[in-house]
């Protein structure tokens, strides 16, 4: 290849690469905000004695999730095991805050709990 080619591919490079990060960002934030809905979640299951476990949202989530992947020619066990990943998150905070052990920002509610 040549050096004229080359630096065109590294520029193209850099470019996707810009793209993949603005994505990213995208992507942290709605993990972010769907903390912040969990957390309003719990507060709700707080206040009305309402059980954090909810087996039969965690199958409409991961159905919906599934069928996503199905539509979209994704992985369905990538994106099973994503929202296992995210489920588990949500869960751990709305213990926490059900409990009254953590604050109502999920950033700050630790590490470490068990995943409901």
């Amino acid at each position: 290849m040549t050096d004229e080619h080359t630096g065109a591919a590294l520029d193209e490079l850099e470019a996707l690469r810009t793209a993949l990060d603005r994505v990213d960002a995208a992507l942290l934030d709605g993990i972010r905000d769907r903390l912040a809905l969990c957390v309003q979640v719990a507060q709700l299951k707080q206040r009305h004695g309402i059980d954090v476990l909810q087996p039969g949202r965690m199958q409409v989530v991961h159905r919906r999730a599934r069928d996503y992947a199905d539509r979209h020619g994704m992985s369905t066990d990538f994106v099973r095991d994503l929202y296992e990943l995210l489920i588990s998150e949500a869960c751990r905070v709305e213990d926490r805050i059900v409990a009254g052990v953590a604050t109502t920002d999920p950033s700050t509610t630790g590490s470490g709990d068990h995943p409901a």
